[in-house]
């Protein structure tokens, strides 16, 4: 099964190799969260409350809708190409979110974290029709349609499809979590 990565194909990683790389994630956003949430005298339950994760990913999802505005800006002809390291730092943003809300619902409903990690892998694994250029309509629909259901599930599977659906290489992705995750704690250590 091959995954597309800027108009090529490259392979999927296996499960062991995927299910590795999410945990590790997940590991990392635990740590952050632990300065983060619990060190700003929050927690994952006023988070989930508030729909305060809905807030948060709506926010990122704004921010990364802005970077591919090329693609479907048809209005306005001096509009600056996609820059796709943006879209990418956009995407991890996004990523960071639902990570963290995975983490809140482990804690607060005792949802195993495998759960959503099988569901992510199952996603990324999971062919979609591919298209010569990036389908941003079809990418967020997905997760807007889902909104109502957020706050009793995180949108895993939805994020998933739209890193599909926007072309990211899951590889790339990683990388790119695991930089701006280094970014997120400086910011922290700088009072953030």
């Amino acid at each position: 099964m091959a995954e597309c990565r800027g108009g090529s194909m490259t392979e999927l990683m296996d499960r062991k190799a995927f299910i590795t790389r999410w945990r590790k994630m997940l590991k990392l956003q635990a740590k952050l969260d632990e300065r983060i949430v619990k060190g700003n005298g929050i927690t994952y339950k006023d988070l989930l409350d508030g729909n305060l994760y809905v807030a948060a990913i709506l926010d990122e999802i704004g921010e990364l809708n802005h970077e591919l505005k090329a693609d479907w800006c048809w209005w306005k002809k001096t509009q600056t190409p996609v820059d796709d390291k943006k879209v990418m730092e956009e995407f991890v943003d996004v990523l960071h979110f639902v990570l963290s809300w995975q983490l809140a619902h482990h804690e607060v409903t005792g949802l195993p974290l495998s759960k959503f990690t099988a569901i992510a892998f199952s996603e990324y694994e999971n062919p979609i029709a591919a298209t010569e250029t990036r389908r941003v309509v079809s990418a967020f629909q997905p997760m807007m349609l889902r909104l109502s259901e957020w706050n009793n599930y995180p949108p895993v599977s939805q994020l998933m499809w739209l890193m599909r659906n926007l072309k990211l290489d899951f590889k790339d992705v990683y990388q790119a979590y695991l930089a701006k995750n280094k970014i997120n704690h400086q910011r922290q250590d700088q009072g953030y």
